[in-house]
């Protein structure tokens, strides 16, 4: 679900945080979204655990539900960085999505974010656009490009694709391209549908170019059902 939120922090060693955009990315933590929302009456928490090389941790835990014709969330984030004090923050997400043509939809994410413990509390928002081509039974592509509004700094573009396969019952795997926090990363990733409703993840993001850090990110997932 909270795909990037607060992902900036963490990927230039939680230096500060922007970059929330709590969205349901190719599913969990991936950092490229879908084109997609929960179905009526759906809810979805989440969670996850992140090691950075050097040591550097994030614990993050999310929740969201449908609403009208929008997905509302909230998440939050608590990093260890390597050598310092912990940080903390949280964000919010509205994010909206329709299928626009037999197998491709497109979609807008809007993620404010606000620090526990800094000066303004308020770091910023990340507005992204986002579209999905179903392009066959068993793959999907997908399409980010949006950009981080940062509270008294520098604003920044972000963007990212991915591909997700499905030609296993009960596996998926992501792979992706992408930009974020003035770093370039690529990541892949497996999907164990455990449950019925539950998931479990896997990835390895390596930093290609930038100040971020590579990182290993073991995360779960939960859709309910409102009654």
């Amino acid at each position: 679900m909270f795909a990037t939120i607060l992902r900036a922090g963490s990927a230039v060693g939680f230096s500060f945080v922007i970059g929330c955009s709590p969205v349901f990315a190719a599913g969990g933590h991936h950092a490229v979204d879908d084109a997609a929302i929960l179905e009526p009456g759906q809810c979805e928490l989440e969670g996850w655990f992140t090691r950075a090389r050097g040591g550097e941790r994030v614990f993050h835990a999310g929740a969201g539900c449908r609403v009208g014709p929008l997905e509302l969330g909230v998440a939050g984030e608590h990093a260890r960085p390597r050598g310092a004090g912990s940080e903390s923050a949280w964000g919010l997400q509205a994010k909206w999505a329709q299928e626009v043509a037999k197998g491709f939809s497109v979609g807008l994410a809007l993620s404010p974010v606000w620090a526990a413990h800094a000066r303004p509390r308020y770091q910023g928002a990340t507005l992204a656009g986002l579209a999905t081509w179903v392009a066959h039974e068993n793959v999907a592509l997908h399409l980010n490009a949006g950009r981080d509004f940062v509270h008294r700094g520098d604003d920044e573009n972000r963007y990212g694709v991915s591909a997700e396969w499905t030609g296993i019952s009960g596996w998926s795997l992501v792979a992706e391209r992408y930009k974020e926090s003035q770093t370039h990363f690529a990541r892949v990733g497996a999907r164990w549908l455990a449950g019925e409703n539950w998931s479990v993840d896997l990835s390895r993001a390596h930093r290609l170019t930038g100040p971020g850090v590579s990182n290993w990110t073991l995360g779960a997932t939960w859709l309910l059902e409102r009654k």
